[in-house]
């Protein structure tokens, strides 16, 4: 290669719309994407190709750079970070875009994304492959754990908890001191002021519990947010 890359950043799947949002936090924090691997048939939905890597080309060269897992859902990310893991990949710092502000207090784990224009207030814990959307509201003392996905526009207010793998949708508001389970998902718009057990739905104004067991449909989500 061209370049030094061991201060590059290799962006482990394609497929997420997603992908473009990365690039542009790769971009304003002028990081080099030593590649964008695709690890499987499905199409990609790259802007430009250029860095496009089909996984089976990856090289010792791909390798000397970190790797972000780039999906929304997290069933997706944990499959990628595994892929990654397989093929000799480590995992980057937390990915975080410049037009976000995160206090000096909170912590952001390795493998996490925060898009732009997010706002994390201080004392907070995220965990690992953790994924913000774009203009989030996180207060102060929240903890998110690995692998949960957080839409954009979501306000989560003080002292909120958030269990691994869970997803709360676009708009939605957590109100002080609920915890929402692992598993769990959070409807979009939902305005959740009461606990959310592991592996279930909270949809509606009210809001609604469903086990997700028997809400199979819901569990259908494509990398769209």
């Amino acid at each position: 290669m061209d370049v030094n890359l061991t201060q590059g950043i290799v962006l482990f799947g394609v497929r997420t719309p997603l992908i473009a949002e990365y690039s542009e936090t790769c971009l304003r924090l002028n990081r080099v994407i030593a590649a964008a691997v695709k690890v499987d048939e499905r199409q990609h939905r790259l802007l430009h190709k250029c860095n496009l890597v089909e996984l089976d080309d990856v090289t010792d060269d791909h390798r000397r750079s970190r790797f972000i897992a780039a999906a929304f859902l997290p069933t997706r990310r944990r499959e990628l970070v595994a892929c990654a893991l397989e093929n000799g990949f480590l995992v980057d710092s937390a990915l975080i875009d410049p037009t976000s502000v995160i206090a000096s207090t909170s912590k952001i784990g390795a493998g996490s994304y925060v898009n732009g224009m997010s706002i994390v207030a201080s004392g907070s814990r995220f965990g690992e492959h953790v994924f913000i959307n774009r203009a989030c509201n996180i207060g102060h003392h929240v903890t998110i754990d690995d692998y949960a996905s957080i839409g954009p526009g979501v306000t989560i207010t003080s002292s909120v908890s958030i269990g691994e793998g869970a997803v709360v949708g676009a708009g939605a508001t957590l109100l002080p001191g609920v915890k929402v389970g692992d598993g769990a998902i959070v409807s979009a718009a939902t305005r959740v002021h009461a606990d959310v057990p592991a592996n279930h739905l909270a949809i509606g104004t009210a809001p609604e519990l469903k086990p997700l067991a028997e809400n199979n449909k819901i569990l259908d989500y494509t990398d769209h947010e």
